[in-house]
């Protein structure tokens, strides 16, 4: 029945920087096609607070949701299911008796406000607790939701209120129900049962309808909000998921396959049919059927626009990213120096927020070329070192995706400094495509998925040997610093 309907697929991807809409219609194309995107609002303040208001990421939501309707409705789509993904450990708390969203700003991820409850955090989850509680590792962080309700009960805890993810709340809003995809609850669900940890619950005091319901069938999208945004009567809207499971979805791993998703900041890991040992220093869950250790990391693409932006005082764009890659390529590589790219510190695999940058085996003939380039090294030996405590001589392929992978440069310094060839997708909007994936397959749809290609960068052999030196000393350098 379904293959004789018009039937649209679309996912609101709230990001940290963009909010997006993209749509799937299967029965007219293979390709996701962009509705909009549009920035989000971030408020920096001067002790580490990044907060986001409610009402401007709701109006800008909506904006894109009315601009779907326009466009189901031009295309004559019978039935539509919308996905939800964004970035988690965001704090909205929701005042369930009155019914009303929050009025002041709530902390994402990147905000660090929480730092005085990371003790208590040690005191509940350290020592390895963290897997016999949730079961995986999980290090000590500023950007968990366990880390923001552990700061947010000193003031205490109202019985109204509910805690939310952004994108729950854009759930609760288009379904009226409050309910959540465990991906967006990490910190706080044991991930083998999939369903909030009750030791985590009992300290912080809180029962379980302080959080939304763990439930992955979607909701009828109500009938005030589909006349709001001129959705079809069947019209259908997913419980909310980490924009990080869905890109998972999107990459479509096979067994013994690595991954890397390179973007401002990195996450790297590997999927496998059979369950693989638990890491001290990587998180583990279970997914499509099989099972991933991963990291995310503090080094990618941040440490390239630093480079622009304050030691060149360029702006990025095009144009000069391609003219230094092009410079770039024609230099080999036991010219360049070893940068450790450590300007934040770094998480996986090392854990140490105290690390810090350096630029080592410098000399007069190097120029800003020979910089850029041994940035793009530096970033690829720190992602070795990930996939060499994930055990990388297991691994078969490593895929990638972001908007760092564009660089053929880099795709092709990291295979050879991975010894690993590296597959590259064309898709641009991979948790999009991730999230159409996972609602097509629980919907059981008839329908083609949307097409993901890959075209692999292999290592070059003249240069294996002498990354693997560079390597050795990346290494040296790196434990003298910690």
């Amino acid at each position: 029945m379904e293959s004789k309907k018009r039937v649209a697929f679309a996912t609101l991807d709230i990001g940290t920087s963009q909010i997006k809409l993209g749509v799937y219609c299967p029965f007219s194309s293979d390709k996701i096609i962009l509705i909009n995107s549009l920035q989000n609002e971030l408020i920096y303040g001067s002790s580490g607070e990044v907060r986001v208001e409610y009402g401007v990421i709701r109006e800008k939501s909506f904006q894109l949701l009315k601009e779907l309707g326009s466009f189901l409705k031009a295309n004559n789509v019978e039935v539509v299911y919308i996905g939800i993904c964004g970035h988690v450990s965001s704090l909205i708390e929701w005042n369930k008796v009155e019914d009303t969203p929050p009025e002041k700003p709530f902390p994402i991820w990147l905000d660090t406000t929480s730092y005085n409850s990371l003790d208590e955090y040690n005191a509940v989850m350290g020592n390895g607790k963290s897997k016999e509680i949730i079961g995986t590792f999980l290090p000590a962080g500023t950007n968990w939701l366990f880390t923001k309700l552990l700061q947010r009960r000193k003031s205490g805890f109202s019985n109204d209120s509910i805690f939310l993810q952004v994108a729950d709340a854009i759930f609760y809003e288009l379904g009226g129900q409050f309910k959540t995809h465990f991906s967006s609850q990490l910190s706080m669900v044991n991930l083998k049962k999939r369903e909030y940890a009750q030791e985590l619950l009992d300290h912080l005091q809180l029962n379980k309808s302080s959080l939304p319901a763990i439930d992955y069938n979607p909701s009828l999208i109500s009938e005030r909000q589909k006349k709001l945004f001129n959705f079809p009567d069947a019209s259908f809207v997913f419980p909310a998921m980490a924009d990080l499971y869905t890109s998972l979805y999107g990459l479509r791993l096979n067994d013994k396959e690595g991954f890397m998703l390179a973007n401002t900041s990195e996450q790297a890991g590997a999927f496998y049919l059979a369950q693989p040992n638990v890491l001290n220093n990587f998180l583990s869950i279970s997914f499509n059927n099989g099972f991933i250790n991963y990291g995310s990391t503090n080094t990618g693409g941040n440490v390239l626009n630093w480079f622009l932006s304050n030691v060149l005082n360029k702006k990025i764009t095009a144009e000069i990213l391609n003219d230094l890659t092009d410079k770039a390529a024609a230099i080999e590589p036991g010219d360049t120096p070893i940068i450790l790219p450590y300007l934040q510190g770094e998480r996986a695999p090392l854990w140490n927020s105290k690390l810090t940058a350096s630029i080592l085996e410098l000399n007069s003939t190097h120029t800003n070329v020979h910089l850029f380039r041994a940035i793009l090294e530096s970033v690829s030996f720190a992602r070795r070192q990930c996939f060499e405590e994930i055990e990388i001589n297991d691994l078969d392929l490593i895929k990638i995706a972001g908007g760092s992978s564009k660089n053929i440069l880099w795709n092709v310094i990291r295979a050879s400094v991975l010894n690993k060839r590296v597959a590259v997708a064309d898709e641009k909007e991979l948790a999009m495509a991730g999230l159409i994936y996972y609602m097509m397959k629980a919907n059981k749809s008839s329908f083609a998925k949307p097409a993901i290609n890959f075209s692999v960068a292999e290592p070059k052999p003249e240069w294996i040997n002498i990354y693997n030196e560079k390597y050795e000393k990346f290494i040296k350098y790196q434990k003298l610093l910690r």
